[in-house]
């Protein structure tokens, strides 16, 4: 086993290399298809979020207006927005009375299907361009876990993204998920190096810098980075006072020097997408998004640092903007969740609804590992007694002490979260218990336990548990996104555990549905898809709309295509007779188009 170890110690890189090749190839083809076949029909089509992310960055790099789906920072956008510049795209007109309002999906939908553009093309590239990105940020989490932590903790914890199905589902759509979850480790990871230097008195101002630059990107891909900062200043400050108290005023000072930086990185980003946005269109702004119960004066003050018209002011005022519209979002929870057989509203989903989708959505063989991890960590940490010098050493590490304060932060937010729309609002969380499980699995490399009076070692009891880790990554492809394990009834059933982006995420089927409709000539289909993209582009004139809440059934001997999106909303509906769900077709199923759509035969 020490020659195994040595082997991969020398050669680390390598091994490093064929996971990021991976990473690319599963990304590409899984959302891509046989792309070489022509567009249209191949691959994925776009989710939900997508359609208003990708028109949104191009709207901002083109006319540095930001209005349009302004409830998100604009990173992630503009990054895949950036190749279709060199696309000759057109822009469509926005009518006078409806500029900057939120517009986000009247003007996605003129833009991606009703100006002369082609959204295949525009989709290949915007996704490249996020699969590139994602790539870019996984190799600097394994740089600095290398940095940090030493080889196998980096490798080990590079093998648990690769083949995470739910990493790479979302780490190849223009979504903001992955990348604020890999910014996130990558500002704990630096700000944690930076903590050790300063109280070690080492050179510290690269690591602050760059901590800095990356708590701005996760600032400037998801909002929820403000419980990111709130972590940083909490962790380091505890840190302080376990390792030097003399360093806390110090501390503060860095602190503040740290939010300047990262305030005036996020007004100049910030700043460049609002360059030629009018004053007026500012306040327009900031009159319908602030909170009535607010001051008045905030608001005005708002108003007059946008009439400076200075960009980089614009920019703040745009992300504080940006803030009241999603806070608003989050506490209105605007939606319909199917959840455990039941539909939820505004209320939310419940406590339990991250915790159940984390062990039905997680790979078995992660979750085994997890459950190894905490139960070995518990017995060494209470083994020999000492808890409270065990309790100060474990608090004398930076990176320690900042990962407690960003679970607790985080996670008591996510649970508590009334818009529970998927499993990759907690990605941070998961991928943080990647690394933490790495560098346990780490100490136990070279362990030994005594089996039938056998000395194993303990690293080989795990090996079959990452070989089904890479079964779960191999077996589910190209349906990634509708990944479910055992527990949760596997992919072709963990619908019925929860839909939306766990599962159906506004029609990523639709193309291949389409590509079935033409291949078997079928003349008229009737569907109840929820997508943000027109399904008559993708079925042609078989299209024919439905919807069993307001029209009659179809004619005897008709196809009907539904998703399972609205299926299980439909199902679910308390306030529907029976005469009005989709289970009365259950025995007329004939087709299923991916893992979506389900294609029922009227009988």
């Amino acid at each position: 086993m020490a020659e195994i170890l040595n082997f991969i110690k020398k050669r680390a890189n390598y091994f490093a290399l064929i996971l990021f090749l991976i990473f690319f190839l599963s990304t590409f083809f899984s959302v891509q298809g046989k792309f070489w076949e022509g567009l249209k029909f191949s691959g994925s089509t776009l989710t939900s979020d997508e359609v208003s992310h990708i028109p949104a960055g191009f709207y901002y790099l083109k006319t540095r207006q930001y209005f349009i789906n302004a409830e998100h920072p604009p990173l992630i956008k503009d990054i895949a927005a950036i190749p279709l510049l060199f696309l000759n795209l057109n822009l469509p007109e926005i009518p006078e009375k409806q500029k900057y309002e939120n517009i986000q999906w009247d003007f996605a939908g003129d833009f991606l299907f009703r100006v002369g553009n082609n959204p295949d093309l525009i989709t290949f590239w915007s996704r490249i361009a996020i699969i590139l990105f994602n790539g870019f940020l996984l190799f600097l989490v394994y740089f600095f876990l290398k940095k940090s932590f030493g080889i196998f903790p980096s490798l080990i914890t590079l093998f648990l993204l690769v083949f995470s199905p739910n990493f790479i589902a979302h780490s190849s759509l223009v979504v903001l998920d992955v990348p604020f979850a890999l910014l996130s480790l990558l500002s704990i990871l630096v700000f944690s190096l930076f903590l050790r230097d300063l109280t070690k008195n080492r050179k510290y101002w690269k690591s602050f810098i760059l901590a800095a630059i990356f708590t701005s990107l996760a600032l400037l891909t998801k909002f929820q980075a403000i419980f990111l900062l709130i972590a940083l200043f909490g962790g380091g400050f505890l840190y302080t006072l376990f390792t030097k108290k003399e360093f806390w005023k110090k501390y503060f000072l860095f602190f503040i020097f740290f939010s300047i930086l990262i305030l005036i990185f996020i007004g100049v980003i910030h700043g460049f997408q609002a360059a030629k946005m009018p004053v007026e269109g500012i306040c327009h702004q900031i009159g319908y998004s602030y909170y009535n119960f607010l001051p008045r004066f905030g608001r005005d003050f708002l108003c007059q640092l946008a009439s400076l018209n200075i960009f980089f002011f614009k920019g703040i005022v745009e992300y504080v903007v940006g803030l009241f519209m999603i806070t608003s979002r989050v506490i209105g929870a605007w939606q319909a969740t199917y959840f455990m057989g039941k539909v939820h509203g505004s209320e939310g989903a419940g406590p339990l609804y991250f915790p159940i989708l984390f062990l039905t959505k997680e790979t078995l063989g992660f979750l085994i590992i997890l459950l190894l991890v905490i139960l070995f960590s518990i017995w060494t940490f209470f083994k020999n007694g000492g808890l409270k010098l065990k309790i100060i050493n474990f608090l004398k590490n930076p990176f320690n002490t900042v990962c407690l304060l960003f679970f607790l932060i985080y996670g008591l937010f996510s649970l508590t979260l009334k818009l529970t729309i998927g499993l990759r609002h907690i990605f941070p969380l998961i991928f943080l218990l990647y690394i933490l499980v790495a560098k346990e699995i780490n100490r136990w490399l070279t362990l030994e336990i005594s089996i039938q009076k056998k000395q194993i070692k303990l690293s080989l009891l795990f090996l079959p548990l990452f070989a089904s880790i890479l079964y779960s990554w191999l077996s589910v492809y190209p349906y990634y996104l509708s990944y479910y394990n055992l527990i949760g009834g596997g992919t072709w059933e963990g619908y019925k555990i929860a839909t939306d982006s766990n599962y159906d995420w506004g029609g990523q089927d639709v193309k291949r549905l389409g590509k079935w409709v033409r291949d078997n000539k079928i003349e008229k289909i009737y569907a109840h898809i929820f997508s943000n993209t027109p399904l008559d582009y993708y079925l042609g004139q078989a299209y024919q709309p439905f919807n069993i809440r307001y029209n009659p059934l179809p004619p005897k001997d008709s196809l009907l295509a539904v998703s399972a999106f609205e299926m299980q909303n439909i199902n679910y509906d308390k306030g529907l007779p029976e005469s009005q769900k989709y289970f009365q077709f259950e025995d007329d199923l004939i087709k299923r188009v991916g893992t979506t759509i389900f294609i029922f035969e009227i009988k």
